[in-house]
């Protein structure tokens, strides 16, 4: 708690050091700007910090959602040889292209829909979130011990028993990991998104916005300062998740 408190103090520190020589805002106005924000609506967009951060968030889950969709069953098909012979080439050469890269394509894809913004921005987050997600539950799958599957053939069990009584439960903190890795990258492809294409609303879009109406730096960090917010929830969030099962892997095990 000590290292915490220190560690909090060391910033403020810091960032009044930032202050003074005229790099930053100084620390107290931005969380008044912070604080005023989330309970007023500025008077650019007309919404507040919270109304931004909610239309992110259901962007995020929408994409999230997909993503997560696919890539669970996904990666844990890819303990079968056949399919990730034939799924991990492909996958392979998609998955260095940045979600950032995707953002013209999605536009263009999306341009015949009712609201093309908001259906390419869903669909740069399950793209930003799919790949870390399916990597991540795939080495766990393919990393289950040969000698567990070994034991379990000695007593009979077939390639279904194999998959949902060996491969599946030693595989359930990697598709933990996987969501939360892949949901970080959504978090952040989502606000490089609305930056792009406007959306009306959205922390990328808000931030985007007071730069352009004279670059308020204050309003930007506080836009800032909420994203880091959320992410780290949502974090921490899915940590505790994984702490409640008892087939948590502990660290050093």
């Amino acid at each position: 708690m000590k290292q915490k408190i220190y560690s909090a103090l060391l910033f403020v520190f810091l960032w009044y050091l930032l202050y003074f020589l005229n790099v930053l805002p100084a620390f107290h106005v931005v969380v008044i700007t912070f604080l005023m924000l989330v309970v007023k609506a500025e008077p650019v967009l007309g919404k507040t910090l919270l109304q931004h951060a909610a239309s992110s968030l259901l962007r995020v889950l929408a994409g999230a959602i997909v993503a997560f969709s696919l890539s669970i069953p996904l990666g844990i098909l890819m303990w079968f040889s056949r399919i990730y012979n034939l799924l991990h080439p492909a996958i392979e050469v998609l998955r260095p292209i940045p979600p950032l890269a995707w953002i013209p394509l999605s536009y263009i894809l999306f341009a015949s829909f009712p609201n093309p913004t908001v259906f390419a921005q869903i669909f740069i987050v399950a793209v930003g979130a799919f790949f870390p997600s399916f990597v991540t539950i795939s080495d766990y799958v393919r990393g289950v011990p040969q000698e567990f599957i070994e034991l379990a053939k000695v007593f009979g069990a077939k390639s279904f028993d194999l998959l949902t009584k060996i491969v599946l439960p030693y595989s359930l903190p990697g598709i933990i990991t996987g969501v939360r890795v892949g949901l970080g990258v959504g978090w952040m492809s989502i606000i490089a998104a609305e930056m792009i294409a406007t959306s009306g609303s959205g922390l990328g879009y808000f931030i985007l916005v007071m730069y352009e109406v004279g670059g308020r730096m204050p309003e930007i960090i506080a836009g800032m300062a909420m994203i880091g917010l959320i992410g780290y929830s949502m974090n921490t969030l899915l940590f505790k998740l994984e702490e409640r099962f008892p087939w948590r892997l502990k660290s050093g095990t």
